[in-house]
């Protein structure tokens, strides 16, 4: 292997000093000029300031976007500028040339010689250089000890294509710029015709002036050289005014999730954040099979399925975890929507009696990930820099969401909805050696919002989401996987209203190769509890990681994880099976740990032993899960239609079945906290990296939102919250468990204030106590379904009879209303939404709570117009952005059929619900997007 070093490199140019062919200064002439200044409608990139480049981090030497060239070179630009937006004149283009590298200082060429030594770097090999070494790039040389950049004359640049709005599209040349191999080479075969054609108008513009490098189409140099003998070293710094200016909190993008930008960037197979094709840029990289499929359309899950070494073995794995769940259960169990009224399908004679009408549990049909009619829809994009924390070396994560869906035709009608089954793919961003500053800059809202979607999907992927600053690191699952509906819960006396079993795994590559990952701060809790020495090791890293806890940033070693972690619901948060940590440990031995550490004052968030455990489970996957999230999700991602073939049919299939609010109460809540994060960063501050309790407002909790008990206050200590002063509610312990270390109440209204949609009832939980302990079981909590509400209060006093349009009614959970729920009948007018005054939010109004339509949707699919036909209506509260539904109930959309003669709805109302984004609060089961039932068998 042949290798330069900077002694090399300083032997070559000494040898041409001395024979008087070369010299080296620090100095910067006044004919080397900013290019601005010359032509500022020029655009220049200078990927050396930035990490997109081939060392995939910012180049020593460069620390400012500036173009600098001598006054010849700029001017030669400036006349090929000239001639390029003639030319696009012609044919009614706007044209530019787009500059990525000019002059370089020679310590910068040492950088890149000092990088071509460490073989270990390898960050960007796929991008740049896949079919060579970095001995290669030197013996060929694309890497020259010594560069023609260094004199000021040579550029680096291609063409761009600038719409109305000045958004920029790069013309098609063949390759990146920089990207050394032989399909760069100026007249290389490989090239088709647009690419030649582009090649050549580069060539046209600038020939005049400058000659061209031919293993480089995108490298020229200034024909006649000011200093052919002088290599310059001084930085490509900012002059006095040019400075990064400061960037406000209010100014960052911390999510998308719009459904026209979505569709931008995940309408057709080759759409840059379709799954398809992330997985397609994963198995290049990888040098993996890439199935064939059509590029112009969506990618089936079927299509997916064909990305074997990845997709296909999530869905293999899926469906052997949902084999386990159910062998471990034990019961009866149904995949099959058709026949879960069938008596003769069930599999134990207990079932056979209870199907009758319909009591069996569902499971998730793993076919849909091998389907025609299956496709993952690009629900959300994250910004998660605040993860640098996470993962060290890097500049944090961005995350791509997306949710299982159909749309299918059948007897002439449309169908279509979204499942509960979310894939989140997650990239970690190269470190720019400028901490973060550039990447968290890159999400500056100046720089990407437009209110064409098309402008901002452009913006983000030549933006924060250009791949060059990209690292894939890993795949994670959340799959509702098991569903027992409430009928099943009163027949069993568990009386949950309904349960749910969520599955979660995390996918990505070690040298085994795609493998399933241990899950981040989730301990293995069967291990543990066999093995003296892993609890040994557990209280050993507790006890030495108390800080780091505190704060919320800590990682378990992998010896202590679990690769498979499952969730449950209905009341989650207060269910021992997602509390694995008061599985593992007594709140009076963590209490002990802490008063050992002498320092317990010094802690933010850890009070007592009960706070030590509370942030060691909402830091655990089955923790977070139901820390105030959404039906088992903290991102949903909005409702999208222009996945059908008939996007108004599509559109038309999903009322009824729709969502206001695409994300949690914590995730909401945690935005402001990361935005704060990044604006740190681009403003080149230490950010404040501690994490509050997942459950904390960002003001006082609204009406039944969680809340700590009066007497439990402390152990959250300085993460601690309150009710809302202005809403004069009490925290009141609605759920206990004799078992947990923390109890969180809600917040709920004195009776003289109360409305519907309101909780109504109290429950106490006794847990199964059947942890698992077996290791050939998929989980310690597997047998959680047993739970069951032992007693079931109520609050208020109100009636539980019939329903009338006077007196509030107290609902039963029995009806699938956890906690119950205050309602009254709708009077004429409020049937119709005639009075609704949404000058401000009101706290309830006439919704939609199920009817005979419901139910017969439950024997087979959701078909909008059944749900129409049978819908019966109540009082129920109402939610907006500002306003959220509490544990196991989502914000629901008001359907559009309600303007049907029927209900004589207007459209200006239900227009100004969705201009103001309100919605109703229901039961999460309510709603056929989140339930793995009551869709068709997928094909």
């Amino acid at each position: 292997m042949r290798i330069v070093s900077n002694v090399i490199v300083f032997i070559l140019i000494a040898a041409a000093l001395s024979s008087g062919r070369a010299q080296v200064t620090t100095t910067k002439p006044a004919d080397i000029v900013d290019l601005k200044q010359i032509d500022s409608s020029i655009l220049v990139d200078m990927m050396y300031a930035t990490s997109a480049n081939f060392l995939g981090r910012k180049v020593v030497g460069y620390n400012a976007n500036i173009c600098y060239l001598t006054t010849a070179a700029a001017e030669g630009l400036a006349k090929a500028q000239a001639r390029l937006k003639s030319i696009g004149a012609k044919t009614g283009q706007s044209y530019s040339l787009f500059v990525r590298d000019c002059y370089r200082p020679q310590k910068s060429v040492f950088d890149f010689l000092a990088w071509s030594k460490d073989e270990r770097d390898l960050l960007m090999k796929s991008h740049f250089y896949p079919n060579l070494s970095k001995a290669q790039l030197i013996s060929e040389n694309y890497i020259s000890p010594v560069s023609g950049h260094s004199r000021a004359s040579s550029v680096d640049l291609t063409i761009a294509r600038l719409n109305e709005f000045g958004d920029v599209e790069l013309l098609p040349m063949g390759t990146i710029v920089d990207f050394f191999g032989d399909r760069a080479h100026t007249a290389a075969a490989t090239a088709t015709p647009s690419e030649k054609a582009s090649r050549q108008l580069l060539q046209q513009v600038l020939s005049p002036e400058f000659k061209n490098y031919s293993k480089e189409w995108w490298h020229f140099a200034l024909k006649v050289e000011p200093y052919p003998k002088t290599f310059f070293d001084f930085d490509v710094d900012a002059p006095a005014g040019r400075q990064p200016q400061s960037i406000a909190e209010n100014e960052i993008a911390t999510q998308f999730s719009e459904a026209g930008i979505l569709a931008e960037l995940d309408r057709r197979s080759d759409s840059p954040l379709a799954l398809s094709n992330l997985l397609k840029s994963i198995h290049l990289d990888r040098a993996m099979k890439i199935p064939k499929y059509d590029l112009e359309a969506r990618a089936s899950t079927a299509t997916l399925a064909g990305f074997t070494e990845t997709f296909g073995k999530i869905a293999t794995t899926v469906s052997a975890d949902v084999a386990r769940l159910i062998k471990d259960l034990g019961i009866d169990w149904e995949k099959d929507i058709t026949k879960t009224y069938d008596p003769k399908s069930a599999r134990t004679e207990a079932g056979k009696k209870l199907r009758g009408n319909g009591n069996v549990t569902r499971f998730f049909n793993e076919k849909w990930l091998d389907s025609k009619t299956g496709q993952f829809f690009l629900a959300g994009i994250s910004n998660r820099i605040d993860r640098r924390e996470f993962s060290p070396g890097t500049c944090g994560e961005v995350r791509f969401l997306y949710r299982l869906g159909y749309e299918l035709q059948m007897t002439g009608e449309t169908f279509a909805s979204r499942v509960p089954f979310t894939i989140n793919v997650v990239y970690t961003y190269n470190d720019d050696h400028q901490g973060c500053r550039s990447i968290a800059s890159a999400w500056s809202l100046q720089a990407i919002k437009d209110d064409d979607p098309s402008i901002v999907s452009r913006r983000l992927m030549t933006g924060p989401l250009d791949p060059t600053r990209l690292t894939f690191k890993q795949i994670e699952i959340n799959a509702q996987v098991a569903r027992f509906p409430s009928d099943l819960e009163n027949a069993e006396n568990r009386k949950f209203a309904g349960q749910a079993i969520y599955l979660m795994r995390i996918f990505g590559f070690e040298k085994s190769g795609f493998v399933a990952r241990k899950l981040e701060n989730t301990p293995d809790v069967q291990s543990i509890r066999k093995k003296p020495e892993l609890q040994k090791q557990l209280v050993d890293f507790v006890t030495k990681n108390l800080t780091a806890i505190d704060n919320g940033t800590y990682l378990m070693p992998d010896s202590l994880l679990a690769d498979i972690a499952l969730s449950y619901s209905t009341l989650g948060s207060s269910r021992l099976a997602n509390k694995p940590f008061d599985i593992l440990m007594t709140t009076a031995a963590a209490d002990k740990i802490i008063a050992n550490a002498g320092n317990r004052d010094a802690f933010q968030f850890i009070g007592n032993g009960a706070g030590l455990l509370e942030r060691l489970n909402t830091s655990t996957c089955m923790g977070c899960h139901q820390a105030s999230s959404t039906a088992g999700f903290h991102f949903l991602g909005v409702d999208r239609w222009d996945f059908g073939s008939n996007p108004a049919a599509t559109k038309n299939a999903l009322d009824g079945n729709r969502l206001v609010l695409p994300f949690s109460p914590h995730l909401l809540n945690d935005l402001p906290r990361r935005a704060r994060y990044v604006t740190a960063l681009a403003n080149g501050e230490t950010p404040n990296s501690f994490r509050p309790h997942p459950s904390a407002p960002i003001a006082g909790a609204g009406d039944n939102m969680p809340c700590p008990l009066p007497h439990e206050k402390n152990f959250a200590r300085k993460s601690s919250w309150s009710c809302d002063a202005a809403r004069g509610a009490t925290c009141t312990a609605l759920v206990t468990n004799a078992n947990q270390s923390v109890t969180l109440g809600q917040c709920v209204p004195a009776a003289a204030k109360i409305y519907g949609g309101l909780s109504c009832r109290t429950s106490r939980i006794e847990d199964s106590n059947s942890v698992v302990n077996d290791q050939t079981s998929i989980a310690f909590n597997a047998r959680s379904f047993e739970d069951r509400v032992a007693t079931d209060d109520q609050i208020y006093k109100l009636s539980e009879g019939k329903l009338d349009e006077r007196n509030y009614n107290c609902r039963p959970t029995k009806i699938g209303v956890p906690l119950g729920r205050v309602t009254k009948q709708c009077s004429l007018a409020q049937n119709s939404l005639k009075d609704l005054k949404l000058d401000r939010v009101p706290d309830d109004m006439c919704a939609v709570v199920g009817g005979k339509g419901f139910e017969e949707m439950a024997k087979g699919y959701f078909s909008s117009a059944k749900f129409a036909a049978g819908v019966g209506r109540g009082i129920l509260n109402t939610c907006s952005p500002s306003r959220f539904c509490r544990e196991d109930y989502i914000c629901q959309e008001m359907p559009d059929f309600l303007m049907n003669p029927r209900f004589g709805v207007s459209a200006a109302t239900i227009h100004a619900l969705r201009e103001k984004r309100v919605g109703f609060c229901t039961p999460t089961y309510f709603v056929y997007q989140l339930r793995l039932d009551g869709h068709p068998n997928p094909n």
